[in-house]
């Protein structure tokens, strides 16, 4: 039994070390969900995940040999920071309504089609007046999970080594 509680006590530790890494390194490297089903299951479950991992961490904090009082006092704390990671993670939904969402595919790599220069626009949906914010990006494909994109001037890459993508205009006015 003891072997089984400190599993779950290590694990939940693990989860929101990994979630709280993964939010941090979010901020600084350009990495983004491939597809927008993956990026809602991410988020779906960490939603869940941490205030359930927040409760499993009690399974190593209280001890036996604590009095009651102690054992209360780290159980209405932990309710206390599952609610609050829930709030927390509320508000970060309404942060998250914004993202990029490629408008067109202007050249693919030659060697490597994973990696393509895209045009993309940065907007907040309805949730924001402002029209979107245009750029140019190198987006790397590397797993059908994630995607890296970088800003990317077009008149600086080595034409040789990209396939100009011509699309279709699917507008008929």
């Amino acid at each position: 039994m003891q072997l089984l509680l400190k599993v779950i006590y290590k694990t939940a530790l693990f989860m929101l070390i990994f979630w709280l890494g993964v939010a941090v390194l979010s901020n600084f490297v350009p990495l983004e969900f491939a597809s927008q089903n993956v990026e809602h299951s991410y988020y779906s479950i960490r939603f869940y995940g941490v205030p359930i991992a927040i409760v499993f961490t009690l399974t190593g904090t209280i001890k036996k040999k604590e009095s009651w009082g102690e054992i209360i006092s780290k159980i209405v704390l932990t309710i206390f920071a599952c609610l609050g990671s829930v709030v927390i993670m509320t508000i970060m939904l309404f942060g998250g309504m914004c993202a990029w969402t490629t408008d067109k595919v202007l050249f693919e790599h030659k060697q490597q089609s994973t990696i393509k220069i895209e045009k993309r626009s940065y907007g907040c949906g309805a949730t924001d007046s402002s029209p979107s914010t245009p750029g140019i990006f190198k987006v790397n494909n590397f797993t059908p999970y994630f995607r890296y994109a970088t800003p990317i001037d077009t008149n600086e890459i080595d034409k040789n080594e990209w396939l100009r993508i011509k699309q279709i205009d699917n507008n008929f006015n």
